[in-house]
C-alpha cells in the first residue's frame, strides 16, 4: 500500500482531532505500527521532535516491560476489531523519563471501510497517577492502623479481664475471711495490687490521648539528669525484684545536665525499664547506662528478653503497635506506653531509638537529651 493510501484522509483526522480536542497528545500510526503523524501535544509530552519520531515503531513510546509482555501488538488487534483500545500504563519519554499516559488507539477506515492505519490519543496523567498512589497508601495506611486498633482493643479487653477476675476472688475472700487475718491481708493486698494495675492502664490511656492533643504542657528546669534516672530505677524496682531480674545501672560520675521536665522524663524512663522487664522472662538480665556522647547526654535501657521482630521494628513507636507481639509478656499494660516515651521526649528536643537484633536477642532503647549548661539557661527555665 502507498504512503498515500496509508495515511487517513484530513476529514478522518479533523473529526477525531475536534472529539478529541480536549486530550493532550495525538499520534498517527500506519497499519504497521510505525508513525506517521507527530503532532505539537506529541511533541510536548514525549519531547521528539518529528524528523526524530516519524517511521519509527510506536513501541519506541512503550517501556520496556510492556513491549516484553506484548502490549503493544495486543494493543493493535484490539483496535483491529472496530472496537478502541483503551489503556492506562508508563510510556517512555526521549529524555528517558516515564509519564503515565491514558488514552485510546482507534482504528482509521477508508471510504470502502478498509483500514488505513490507527490514531492514538493521550493524556498525561503523571499527577493523577501520584495521587492515585499517594491515596493508595494512605488507605494502606488506615488498614494497618484499623487493624492495630483491633488488635489493641483486643488486648485491653484481655488486660482488663485479668485484674477484674482477681478483684471478683478477693471480694469473695473478704466476704467470708470471717476473722482470719492473714486471709484479710491477702484480699487487701490483692485489691491494691489490681487497682494499681488497672490505674496505670487509665494513666496510659489519659497520657496517650493528651499528648496526641497537645494537652502537655512540660514545665522545664535545668537540672542533672542522673536522680531523674536513679528515682525512675527505684519507682522500677520492686517488679525487678520480683521477676529476679540481674540488674545493672551504670550511671555517669560527672553531672548531666539538661533541660527537662523531672516528671515527665522520669515517665519516659519507667516505660522504658518496665517494658524491658515486662519482656525479658524471669531472672533475665537489664541494663541502665546513663552517660554523655557526641554532647547529648544518653539514657540506654537495655535487655537481653525475647527481642523485636524486623516488621515490627520500624513501627515500634506507633500507636497500639506493641500489642502485637505482646504474646510473651507476662504482666498487665495496654502497651501504648512506647508511643508516649517518643512523644515526651521529642517534646524535650530529643530523640529516642531502639535496636534488637530479631526475636530471642534482646532489645535496647536509647534516649538522646540536647546538654545544657544550667548558667545560661533563662531563669524561667530553671
Amino acid at each position: 500500500m502507498s504512503q498515500e493510501a496509508e495515511t487517513p484522509s484530513s476529514d478522518v483526522l479533523l473529526r477525531l482531532l475536534c472529539e478529541r480536542s480536549n486530550e493532550h497528545a495525538f499520534v498517527l500510526l500506519d497499519t504497521a505500527g510505525r508513525i506517521v503523524g507527530w503532532l505539537p501535544g506529541a511533541q510536548n509530552l514525549f519531547g521528539y521532535l518529528p524528523n526524530e519520531i516519524l517511521g519509527q515503531p510506536v513501541s519506541k513510546l512503550f517501556t520496556p516491560e510492556n513491549v516484553k509482555a506484548g502490549m503493544v501488538e495486543y494493543e493493535q488487534e484490539v483496535a483491529r476489531t472496530d472496537v478502541e483500545a483503551e489503556d492506562d500504563r508508563w510510556m517512555l519519554r526521549k529524555d528517558g523519563g516515564r509519564v503515565w499516559a491514558t488514552g485510546v488507539l482507534t482504528p482509521i477506515r477508508d471510504a470502502v471501510g478498509q483500514l488505513v492505519g490507527f490514531g492514538k490519543i493521550l493524556r498525561d496523567r503523571t499527577d493523577l497517577r501520584g495521587q492515585m498512589q499517594s491515596l493508595s497508601k494512605q488507605i494502606d495506611s488506615l488498614k494497618a492502623a484499623e487493624e492495630r486498633k483491633n488488635r489493641f482493643i483486643s488486648t485491653l479487653s484481655h488486660e482488663l479481664r485479668n485484674p477484674l477476675s482477681a478483684l471478683s476472688l478477693a471480694q469473695g475472700l473478704l466476704k467470708y475471711a470471717g476473722n482470719d487475718e492473714q486471709a484479710l491481708t491477702d484480699a487487701v493486698n490483692t485489691i491494691e495490687r489490681e487497682l494499681y494495675t488497672i490505674r496505670r492502664m487509665v494513666d496510659d490511656l489519659i497520657d496517650v490521648t493528651r499528648v496526641s492533643a497537645g494537652k502537655v504542657q512540660l514545665q522545664l528546669k535545668c537540672q542533672d539528669l542522673r536522680p531523674v534516672v536513679e528515682s525512675a530505677l527505684e519507682v522500677c524496682r520492686p517488679k525487678i525484684d520480683a521477676r529476679s531480674h540481674d540488674l545493672h545501672a551504670i550511671i555517669s560520675s560527672s553531672p548531666l545536665e539538661v533541660n527537662i521536665d523531672a516528671d515527665r522524663m522520669r515517665q519516659v524512663l519507667v516505660n522504658l525499664i518496665e517494658n524491658a522487664s515486662n519482656y525479658t522472662k524471669n531472672g533475665g538480665s537489664i541494663w541502665v547506662k546513663a552517660s554523655v556522647e557526641s554532647g547529648e547526654a544518653v539514657v540506654k535501657v537495655e535487655d537481653n528478653g525475647v527481642g523485636i521482630s524486623p516488621d515490627v521494628l520500624p513501627h515500634i513507636f506507633d500507636l497500639f503497635t506493641q500489642a502485637e507481639f505482646a504474646g510473651e509478656k507476662k504482666d498487665g499494660g495496654l502497651g501504648i506506653g512506647l508511643s508516649v516515651v517518643k512523644d515526651l521526649t521529642q517534646m524535650h528536643g530529643g530523640s529516642v531509638q531502639v535496636r534488637s537484633d530479631g526475636l530471642g536477642k534482646g532489645s535496647e532503647f536509647t534516649v538522646r537529651l540536647p546538654l545544657a549548661k544550667c548558667e545560661d539557661v533563662p531563669n524561667n527555665a530553671r
